[in-house]
């Protein structure tokens, strides 16, 4: 196997182990939030930590399961005009576009990045036996820190691009030889 086709298949393996490893945040996130709808409703005790941890949750999934979307090409495009296309059309098609993709990603990894790096250096008073810890922190009762899911951001950012990256290949070689690369 060839060192492009290893690197190839990690980035496939890690995008698809993100992608299911996000099923279960999700229905972590379901669960939480079916509880909250239940205390609250049901026994009229709603909870402060239920709707902050499933939206920290949903965060969390849609920066992740970005690259998993993309290993199944399942983001928007025009299918009106790219569908009717044949492979090849296409590979060309997606070479032309990959630029204002890799833009996209670069942009959203820096800015990302810059995001993230700001709540985790803030000094937010948050001690663990005594000892401040750094770290942007909610508002809220509960507290809970901000910069894990943060940090989710340039993570789903940088597996997004790695899994451009493959594209990028696939279609250089699909739009030179026709052929789907194996």
């Amino acid at each position: 196997m060839t060192r492009l086709k290893k690197f190839m298949m990690i980035v496939n393996k890690t995008n698809i182990f993100m992608g299911k490893l996000m099923v279960g945040v999700t229905l972590l996130a379901v669960t939480v939030i079916t509880f909250e709808v239940v205390m609250r409703y049901v026994f009229n005790r709603p909870t402060n930590w239920g709707h902050e941890t499933m939206i920290l949750l949903f965060a969390i999934f849609y920066c992740a399961a970005a690259g998993y979307a993309h290993y199944y090409r399942a983001h928007v495009r025009v299918d009106v005009f790219y569908s009717t296309r044949t492979p090849r059309t296409k590979a060309y098609l997606d070479l032309i576009t990959s630029g204002f993709f890799f833009l996209f990603a670069i942009v959203f990894i820096y800015t990302s990045w810059n995001f993230y790096w700001s709540s985790q250096t803030m000094q937010a008073g948050a001690k663990i036996f005594g000892i401040e810890i750094p770290g942007e922190l909610s508002f809220t009762d509960w507290q809970p820190p901000y910069y894990p899911v943060k940090f989710m951001m340039p993570l789903g950012g940088f597996l997004l691009l790695l899994q451009g990256v493959v594209w990028l290949i696939r279609d250089i070689h699909m739009a030179a030889t026709g052929e789907e690369m194996k």
